[in-house]
């Protein structure tokens, strides 16, 4: 179809269509005249004689218009506009009454009895026209909001995702049929007075402060749900509408692909070490001397070889990152030992490329929350992505320095530098620019992506660029674990504000306090901090108890953690590996000499269980 030509969009309902107007009138020549104004306004016209037979009509026809004469014996036109009131909900239909009677005060009764308009007999044909014209407009926009009120509704009806709507208060607002069902609650249970925390068992702030929970439907049965969020207001109300998306399928898919590619790898190392051991074995000379033409290709099946083992390494670890199953033991490390032993390590291929290794720092200490194994893996890459793509005869340089609370590595090579229409791509999985015109062999594609997730879960981030001299540089920035913060220091975690007042001014002799209300400001905290030396947790309006002591534990805090709870004693803490104090019980003097006691013990390790 020729665009110049587009057909107009359909006119809304009802907007060129006559409307269906009852004319109630116990006087045959005035209900006549009526009718025949309203066939020559163009809409249907139907007749009552009675009040009665009005109120018939409007339940088997449904008008969309009633003119109402206000004086017929029987029913009056008060009594009529009454009844519609109570008996017509599901649409408004607008009665406009008729009266030749002079004054006021009858109009003022008809319109408190549920009476839309007024007119004055003999009718004005004109008028008449534009009240019914004006009408119907409205009518118009009522059927347009209603249908897209059905249409939002069988939408929130039909998602398949559990979603949640609350108020301020975290009261129930509504549900929708998924989460009906969920929750194994019919429509009549579900009112007003039950708070989020009830139906799912997590608190608001809990819930809204991770992406994933544990949510326990019945004793035996528990699911994980991912959620997301968000507020809106409605006047002066505010709300927040949460969608629960089950994650029982796609935790299913993963441990499938999990098993399936552990097999896959279990079937490619076996035969592939044992290849690999031969080929080393007849390179070395084990099974004699080789021609050098056989030795070269000795040499050529080992790098290959050496080549689908990294493959191999690389899915693995795509699969944990992607998954969120690789746990890293981050801790506050110095980074410049690391740089160096990735820096010997890569020596020997960039010798094999005609290329010189640098590594330049500043003289202070620069220690950041990392995971060492996997920073060597990141420098790895990005080194031998550098060596990759350097000309014979140049230099890679690796640099660190500390700037405004950051530490910074810039690995620098001199190679053609990241074409623009690239450079978007250039950390995503499989991404490999157009090797055509470069020395360097091709790699997976992954190394890359998996250093981003890797950096991002530690922290910090990763960046790319090309220099105006030439070449690339591949920047990560970590949060810098700087002197004031290498000092031990306390986390404490509640949602009493007094508690948490309390023991600020207690512990304020023994060192920095730091206090927040949740797991999330916790593991802000930590991420900003460092570690702390000890942690006291007050579990009240955290959610699950279990669920809270577990969240924790995932901040991998390598801190001694105290539970401060009158709810539960030391032999439940005890269970979950940590110590326990009575928030209410225990006094100062205890409290403080408990933390002075972990933090002269802070080098002891991570058994919770002994404080």
């Amino acid at each position: 179809m020729n665009n110049a030509q587009q057909p107009a969009m359909p006119a809304p309902a009802h907007v060129n269509l006559p409307m269906k107007v009852l004319v109630a009138d116990d006087i045959l020549a005035s209900r006549q005249e009526l009718l025949q104004i309203v066939r020559e306004l163009g809409h249907e016209a139907i007749e009552a004689a009675s009040g009665e037979e009005a109120l018939h009509l409007i339940d088997t026809l449904h008008p969309d218009v009633l003119l109402l004469d206000l004086l017929m014996p029987g029913m009056n036109g008060f009594e009529v506009a009454r009844a519609i009131r109570k008996r017509v909900t599901g649409k408004w239909l607008p009665v406009i009454v008729l009266s030749a009677l002079q004054g006021d005060e009858h109009y003022a009764q008809a319109l408190a009895s549920g009476a839309a308009d007024c007119l004055l007999k003999p009718v004005n044909p004109a008028i008449l026209h534009a009240k019914l014209r004006q009408y119907q407009r409205i009518l118009v926009m009522q059927d347009n909001l209603s249908l897209m009120a059905q249409r939002q509704h069988a939408i929130h009806e039909h998602i398949a995702d559990a979603i949640i709507t609350i108020d301020q208060n975290g009261r129930i607002s509504e549900l929708n049929r998924a989460a009906r069902s969920l929750f194994a609650l019919g429509n009549d249970q579900v009112h007003d007075d039950v708070s989020i925390m009830q139906l799912t068992g997590l608190e608001m702030g809990f819930l809204l402060a991770h992406a994933e929970v544990e949510i326990h439907l019945q004793p035996e049965a528990v699911k994980h749900f991912s959620v997301s969020y968000n507020h809106w207001h409605m006047g002066s109300q505010e709300f927040c509408t949460i969608a629960l998306h089950d994650l029982s399928e796609a935790r299913r898919i993963e441990r499938m692909k999990d098993e399936f590619l552990a097999t896959v790898s279990h079937e490619l190392r076996t035969p592939l070490t044992s290849i690999l051991g031969a080929l080393g074995l007849l390179a070395a000379g084990a099974g004699g001397p080789l021609p050098e033409r056989a030795l070269q290709l000795a040499h050529v099946a080992k790098r290959n070889g050496d080549r689908l083992s990294r493959l191999i390494d690389d899915v693995l670890d795509l699969t944990k990152l992607e998954g969120n199953r690789m746990p890293l033991n981050q801790r506050p490390t110095d980074l410049a030992p690391l740089i160096r032993e990735a820096v010997n390590a890569n020596t020997g291929y960039a010798q094999r490329s005609d290329v010189t290794l640098q590594f330049e720092h500043d003289t202070m200490v620069c220690r950041a929350q990392v995971d060492p194994d996997r920073f060597l893996q990141i420098m790895a890459n990005l080194l031998s992505n550098a060596i990759k793509h350097s000309p014979k005869g140049k230099v890679v340089r690796v640099d660190l320095t500390q700037n405004q609370g950051q530490l910074q590595v810039d690995v620098v090579d001199e190679g053609p530098g990241i074409d623009p229409a690239f450079r978007k791509k250039l950390f995503e999985k499989f991404s490999q620019a157009d090797g055509s015109d470069q020395r360097a062999i091709g790699g997976t594609g992954l190394g890359l992506y998996i250093s981003r997730m890797l950096v991002e879960k530690m922290g910090g981030a990763i960046h790319a660029e090309s220099r105006v001299t030439g070449g690339a540089t591949f920047s990560i920035t970590l949060p810098c674990l700087t002197q004031p913060h290498e000092a031990p220091w306390i986390l404490c975690i509640a949602q009493d504000h007094q508690l948490l007042e309390r023991m600020a001014d207690w512990l304020l002799e023994l060192g920095r306090v730091e206090l927040v209300n949740n797991l999330a400001g916790a593991d802000a905290m930590v991420r900003r901090m460092g570690p702390p030396a000890a942690v006291l947790a007050n579990p009240q309006a955290q959610g699950s108890v279990d669920a809270f002591c577990a969240g924790l534990l995932s901040l991998q805090m390598p801190a001694r953690i105290v539970l401060m709870s009158d709810a539960f004693d030391a032999g439940f803490a005890s269970r979950q590996g940590m110590g326990w104090l009575s928030a209410t019980a225990t006094p100062r003097q205890e409290i403080i000499n408990r933390v002075r006691a972990m933090l002269a013990d802070q080098n002891g390790g991570l058994n919770h269980g002994s404080v």
